[in-house]
């Protein structure tokens, strides 16, 4: 374990500035650990929303009204989910060493995804006006 008061150690290019490079190695080391992490989580999360659209969706499934909304779902619930990771690398490297916040992270991000997924969802089940 490196000593975080210690002077950075530099490297230079002449196209370069000089940057710290234990900062960008221990950075990546902390992201790297922290994805991987939150890359087990994710088959939870596509379960708990996988189990929801079915819940909620269930009749209509077969619609491509229902499908083309699903599947763009999935992709924005995908891209949302990274925000997680994101946040609790960023914490980390601040020098965050709690348990609970991925924990938090995962529960708030997951119930927010289900609130969305509930509310798209929501138009294909109310009678069309006309």
């Amino acid at each position: 374990m490196q000593n975080p008061y210690t002077a950075p150690v530099t490297t230079s290019n002449d196209d370069d500035l000089a940057r710290p490079t234990h900062v960008a190695s221990s950075l990546l080391e902390i992201a790297r650990r922290t994805f991987l992490a939150w890359e087990k989580l994710r088959l939870v999360f596509i379960v708990i929303l996988g189990l929801l659209v079915i819940v909620v969706a269930g009749p209509n499934l077969r619609q491509a009204k229902t499908l083309v909304l699903i599947i763009e779902g999935a992709v924005v619930a995908n891209v949302c989910y990274f925000a997680g990771p994101i946040v609790e690398s960023y914490a980390r490297w601040l020098g965050y060493q709690g348990k609970w916040l991925r924990r938090v992270l995962f529960t708030l991000g997951t119930i927010l995804v289900m609130l969305l997924a509930i509310a798209s969802l929501t138009g294909l089940l109310l009678p069309n006006p006309g």
